[in-house]
């Protein structure tokens, strides 16, 4: 099967402030071309230097110009696209004919726009449009040959008449013309050829019909013939698992891989003290050797039976899992109730299978008890004037208030000097990093699959930003200082899960329950502790001046009561409103060669 090569030029359109009309609209709009002659040179080098004529009648119609769309890319085979490269063009016309032009590439067409944005024109114009082929003439074994589109069958007005003369470096052999809609066999109304160049005309054309031009060239008769191919992307060759393309991936997996676990392990290890036993600081004015702590070694230190000086429930809540969430929130609230700021009391429930609710009592602000700023800030947030405030009451109102509280909770933290940098915002840095580092991977990916057969070998740049992305919540560091303040929660902790309820009797003279339980919130010990409680039968006598039942002081209810208290508490101080949207959903033939295409008027 014989390999066609025109670049047919496809029609001019004329060019309206609206999307070009149908045949029919242009015609009962007196719309036409009064003359189309296109000359074509075949230079030696094989380029051809295309020079189109069109005299343009508007009408009565007020246009801008006109524009001539010329297809440039065309199926060749399973792997190949066939191009027609086109430069140098220029374009000019008569007097008074705007000829300012933009020219667009899109879908395979390249598109020649003329005229003036800002002004109209009516009646007849020409328009003279030049432009350099190349990759356009087909080689056989006994000759070169030149198949053509020269006028495309994308007109949507009648053309009359219309003329097609061929130039060749050399001298001429067959030559065909055939001319109608896209696929016509018809022969042109003339054609004739003397020397080195072929004439071919057509009395008229209806719209959308056009002339194709068929001439047969000496061989050699240019150097240079063409085709032009241009692979066309497909998933499994961009991928080919070649031997080279393998060991590149092999090769960079490996790189990358070790590169982010060494920036993990170096960037992301908590810090300890050399030489010190979990828990303790150096003395007093020697400054301490931190090293990253082992992988495998326990964080914990021995257990304590206390929580270390000046720790309130939520920054221990941070310090040990590195954020300041919801639940340090509600665990300072109980922490506040404990401390005689508040009374929470436990609501009944309207019906049986309704959720559970519980009211705020602000009260009194006890002496010689400093607030810090985050609990000063809570307060404030929770009662604003008033006294009394029901939890359920706080849902999609109290978010704005957490931002801050969580801030505050960070400050606090750095001040302590417990970690490197502030935890969330060395998250979101990561996560950053990460961002990037995947976007890149996929944009070289995606370049290596259009250039190239080795795009698998881009895929660890994807892998090591995913692998990024997956590890920015490990990247919060603790220097020593705060390793061993972690290593003392870790050990209070232990006491949390481990205390029984015979030793909690002997305790609980010092009211110890309820001066911990806010920190058995922050640690996920409010159940285990509760119920160790609840295991002492007593009466909960003055110690259990901050909380209320309905139905009086029952200790095993306290203990799902509380839990639940945590848990809803957290929810709904986080609890955001609702936005809405909507989404959707998004032989030879006539138009047998290269280009074709149309135009219209705008």
């Amino acid at each position: 099967m014989r390999l066609r090569a025109g670049l047919g030029i496809v029609g001019v359109a004329v060019v309206a402030l609206v999307t070009a009309a149908p045949a029919s609209a242009a015609q009962s709009l007196g719309e036409r071309i009064t003359g189309y002659r296109v000359e074509i040179e075949i230079q030696a080098s094989g380029t051809l230097r295309v020079t189109e004529t069109i005299d343009y009648d508007f009408g009565a119609q007020e246009r801008h110009g006109i524009f001539r769309n010329i297809p440039v890319r065309f199926h060749h085979d399973d792997t190949f696209d066939r191009i027609y490269p086109i430069d140098d063009i220029d374009v000019s016309g008569d007097r008074g004919t705007p000829t300012d032009k933009d020219v667009s590439d899109s879908g395979g067409t390249k598109t020649i726009k003329i005229g003036d944005p800002d002004k109209t024109i009516s009646g007849r114009h020409r328009y003279v449009i030049s432009y350099d082929v190349r990759g356009a003439i087909n080689r056989f074994d006994t000759h070169d040959e030149l198949y053509w589109n020269a006028i495309g069958a994308e007109w949507g007005v009648p053309i009359s008449p219309a003329t097609v003369t061929v130039t060749s470096p050399g001298a001429l052999g067959k030559v065909a013309c055939f001319a109608g809609p896209d696929g016509s066999a018809l022969p042109c109304d003339g054609a004739r050829q003397g020397g080195r160049t072929a004439t071919f005309e057509q009395r008229s054309l209806p719209p959308y019909a056009g002339i194709t031009v068929v001439v047969a060239l000496l061989p050699g008769a240019v150097a240079d013939p063409g085709p032009i191919l241009d692979e066309r992307f497909a998933f499994h060759r961009a991928f080919a698992r070649t031997r080279t393309s393998v060991g590149l991936f092999v090769a960079l997996l490996a790189l990358l891989a070790g590169g982010v676990a060494r920036l993990v392990w170096r960037t992301g290890r908590d810090r300890r003290f050399v030489g010190e036993i979990p828990g303790l600081l150096p003395p007093e004015g020697v400054r301490g050797v931190e090293e990253i702590r082992p992988l495998f070694v326990d964080a914990a230190g021995p257990v304590q039976f206390t929580p270390a000086d000046g720790m309130r429930p939520a920054l221990m809540g941070v310090l040990v899992d590195e954020r300041a969430d919801p639940l340090d929130v509600t665990a300072t609230i109980v922490d506040l109730a404990v401390r005689r700021h508040l009374r929470i009391d436990e609501l009944p429930r309207k019906w049986f299978f309704s959720r559970q609710d519980w009211r705020l009592t602000q009260l009194a602000t006890p002496p010689d008890d400093s607030l810090c700023t985050w609990e000063q800030t809570l307060l404030d947030a929770l009662f604003k004037g008033r006294e009394v405030i029901d939890v359920s009451d706080l849902k999609n109102t109290f978010h704005t208030h957490l931002k801050k509280i969580q801030g505050q909770l960070y400050a606090d933290v750095m001040a302590h000097k417990w970690f490197t940098r502030q935890p969330e915002k060395e998250r979101g840095r990561w996560f950053a990093i990460g961002v990037v580092a995947t976007v890149v991977g996929v944009s070289v990916t995606a370049a290596l699959a259009t250039f190239t057969h080795l795009a698998i070998a881009g895929l660890p740049l994807v892998l090591a930003g995913l692998l990024l992305l997956a590890l920015h919540r490990r990247m919060p560091r603790r220097t020593g200082k705060g390793s061993a303040a972690l290593a003392q929660a870790l050990g209070f902790q232990r006491y949390l899960h481990t205390a029984e309820s015979l030793q909690l009797q002997f305790e609980e003279g010092a009211g110890i329950f309820a001066r911990y339980l806010p920190y058995a919130v922050v640690l996920g010990e409010t159940k285990r502790w509760a119920k160790a409680f609840a295991g002492l039968g007593a009466q909960p006598g003055d110690q259990m001046y901050w909380y209320g039942g309905p139905d009086g002081f029952d200790a095993t209810h306290f203990s799902d009561s509380i839990s639940a208290f945590s848990t809803s508490t957290a929810g709904t101080v986080a609890s955001t409103p609702s936005s809405s949207g909507s989404s959707g959903f998004s032989g030879g033939s006539s138009g047998g060669g290269g280009g074709g295409g149309g135009g219209g008027s705008w």
